[in-house]
């Protein structure tokens, strides 16, 4: 037993050794040295192939899946499925001879990695969506290197520009091109009247679960490029977006009245012009010439002439008539009926 033992910690420090040899297989990724040193060592122990056999063997028979990148979220799934090929390849009957014993080793390892490739597909990895971000949804694991691996986009988005007119109402979002998770803090920075990306230059202006920032209006004074990023629940930054808002200042709300009015009573106006044009190409008529004679200055005078003839006019008929008349019999005494006093009897 002691010797077993003894060979036992053996074969561990040939697996460790050789480990290089088995750098690139996903066993190696998903399994320590002690469950692969008791692969081999149960291979030894029924006298069916030799340590370094074995670790060659094992080398090759999952090599097909070092190419493979496994979903982030499946990683657990593959390590499980993976420790359970030693106890599978201990139920190969103890009865076969040595290379028929290795033959259903090395379908025993067929099986598992067909059943690696199966699982790896039915779940495959979420999509790299550009420009930016750290999208842990499209994180894989890749066995050539057992390693995680990230979308190969950076967190920050490049810097966009913005116009907003002066006094209107206007909402900036901190948008991602992809699906985010749950549970996100935004953070809001600012910097004032210039066009950067440097972050020394800006300061926080709001923490919390708010994706935007409205501007409530929007004055030249917000002028500046704001910045915005989005946390998630292990604290990591997701994203980083800048924007730069130029605020275009416009003309107060009474001088655009006064202009709709000038431009209302200048439409008014055209087909008052289009009659003008149309006289001066077909010449004056009648009409025309009598009410542009009336609205001259010669009319005044006429009219004055006229009424001065008619008030003198009137003036001696009125005259005539008074001296025409015996103004004496007009004034005497009422008559009676009675005769004279001096007839009476």
């Amino acid at each position: 037993m002691r010797f077993f033992n003894s060979y036992y910690l053996l074969l561990q420090i040939i697996v460790f050794l050789c480990g290089a040899q088995v750098a690139t297989s996903c066993l190696k990724c998903f399994t320590t040295p002690a469950d692969r040193a008791s692969i081999c060592y149960h291979a030894v122990s029924l006298d069916k192939m030799g340590a370094e056999e074995c670790l060659q063997r094992l080398h090759w028979g999952f090599d097909p899946l070092n190419n493979i990148s496994i979903a982030f979220n499946q990683i657990q799934n593959i390590r499980k499925y993976l420790k359970t090929f030693e106890k599978e390849v201990k139920k190969i009957d103890k009865l076969f001879f040595p290379p028929a014993w290795v033959e259903q080793f090395d379908k025993k390892m067929a099986e598992f990695v067909k059943g690696v490739k199966d699982r790896v597909a039915s779940h495959p990895p979420a999509e790299c969506i550009p420009p930016c971000g750290l999208q842990k949804a499209a994180r894989t694991f890749s066995c050539s290197r057992c390693a995680e691996e990230d979308c190969e986009v950076p967190v920050t988005c490049p810097l966009e520009d913005m116009k907003v007119e002066e006094l209107e109402n206007f909402i900036m979002f901190c948008m991602a091109s992809f699906i985010l998770p749950d549970h996100l803090k935004f953070v809001w920075k600012y910097a004032k009247n210039i066009r950067k990306t440097d972050l020394s230059n800006f300061e926080d202006i709001y923490s919390g679960d708010d994706p935007y920032v409205e501007f409530k209006p929007a004055r030249v004074s917000n002028k500046g490029t704001y910045a915005c990023e989005i946390i998630d629940e292990d604290d990591d930054i997701i994203l980083r977006r800048f924007y730069y808002l130029d605020v275009i200042q416009t003309k107060s709300k009474t001088v655009k009245e006064l202009e709709a009015d000038f431009h209302r009573a200048l439409v008014d106006k055209l087909p008052f012009q289009e009659e003008e044009e149309e006289r001066i190409e077909h010449g004056p008529s009648t009409k025309d010439i009598i009410l542009t004679f009336l609205q001259s200055r010669v009319s005044y005078v006429i009219y004055a002439a006229v009424c001065c003839i008619i008030v003198t006019l009137l003036v001696g008929f009125l005259w005539h008539h008074a001296l025409s008349v015996d103004w004496s019999k007009e004034t005497a005494g009422a008559r009676t009926s009675s005769p004279p006093e001096h007839y009476l009897p």
